[in-house]
C-alpha cells in the first residue's frame, strides 16, 4: 500500500510516476520498531523540513505482522510504501562482479536504488544474496544492499571508503559495541575474513560464502561466532 503526504496528512495514493530521489526503511515486527530514530533523522539530512510527514508515518503502519516500510521522496512529493518483510535470512553468501561499481550518489540512499536491485538480482541468478560493491583501486566499500563487518584480534572492523552509504545498522552498532576499528579492505582480504553483513532488514549475518566473478561458489574460510552474531543483533534491537 502507499500513501501520499498531502501537506496535512497522508493519503492512499497510486504508484508515483517518478524515481525516488532519497528513500529509507527499517523493520517493524509486530508492532517493535527497529531504529526509527536514525532511519527518519537520515531522511531528515536529506529532506529538511519533512518533520510534519515523518510524525505521521508510525501510525499508518500496522501493529501485527513483520513489515518493512519504505519512505520516499520524489522531488517535492513525499510518500510512504507498506510492504510486508520479506522472511528473515539467517546468513548471507555474497557475490564479487567483475567490474566496479558504478553508482552516481553512494552517499545518498535512493538514486542508485534501481542499479543495486539490479546488481542483486544479478546475484540472486548465481545463488548469492547480495552484491559486493568495490572501486577501482580494488577497495571494499560496501554491498548493494548491506554494510560490511569482520572480525580482527578480537575487536569488531568495519569497511573503510569514502564512497558509502551511512549505514544505520552500522552507526547503531558503532554506538554499543567498545574497541571496534575501520580501516580499508581490498576483496582479496575481505574473502578469508570472518565477515558480517549488516541491514534493515535482517541485521547482522554472516557471512557464510563466496560467489567469485566467473560464477565459482564457495564457503567461507572463516566465519564469525554464531554468539557473536546473536549478541550483536540483541544490542540493535533485533
Amino acid at each position: 500500500m502507499i500513501f501520499r503526504w498531502s501537506g496535512s496528512c497522508l493519503v492512499e495514493s497510486a504508484e508515483p510516476p517518478s524515481a525516488v530521489d532519497v528513500a529509507d526503511s527499517w523493520l517493524v515486527d509486530d508492532g517493535r520498531v527497529a531504529q526509527w530514530e536514525r532511519h527518519r533523522n537520515r531522511f531528515l539530512g536529506n529532506i529538511p523540513g519533512a518533520e510534519s510527514f515523518l510524525a505521521h508515518v508510525p501510525g499508518c503502519v500496522p501493529g501485527v505482522g513483520r513489515w518493512f516500510p519504505r519512505i520516499e521522496a520524489h522531488g517535492a512529493e513525499l510518500y510512504l510504501r507498506v510492504r510486508p518483510a520479506q522472511t528473515l535470512r539467517e546468513d548471507t553468501v555474497l557475490w564479487v562482479p567483475p567490474g566496479p561499481e558504478q553508482r552516481e550518489r553512494p552517499l545518498v540512499k535512493g538514486p542508485d536504488l534501481e542499479w543495486c536491485a539490479q546488481l542483486r538480482a544479478q546475484a540472486h541468478a548465481l545463488g548469492a544474496d547480495d552484491a559486493l560493491l568495490w572501486t577501482d583501486d580494488g577497495l571494499v566499500a560496501e554491498a548493494a544492499h548491506s554494510a560490511l563487518a569482520w572480525e580482527e584480534n578480537g575487536r569488531m572492523m568495519f569497511a573503510r571508503h569514502p564512497r558509502q552509504l551511512p549505514s544505520v545498522t552500522a552507526a547503531a552498532t558503532r554506538a554499543l559495541v567498545p574497541g571496534w576499528g575501520a580501516r580499508e579492505v581490498t576483496v582479496g582480504e575481505l574473502v578469508d575474513l570472518p565477515v558480517w553483513a549488516g541491514n534493515a532488514l535482517h541485521g547482522w549475518t554472516p557471512v557464510m560464502g563466496w560467489v567469485t566473478a566467473g560464477g565459482e561458489q564457495r564457503e567461507a574460510t572463516a566465519t564469525p561466532a554464531q554468539a557473536t552474531t546473536r549478541r550483536l543483533n540483541r544490542l540493535i534491537g533485533r
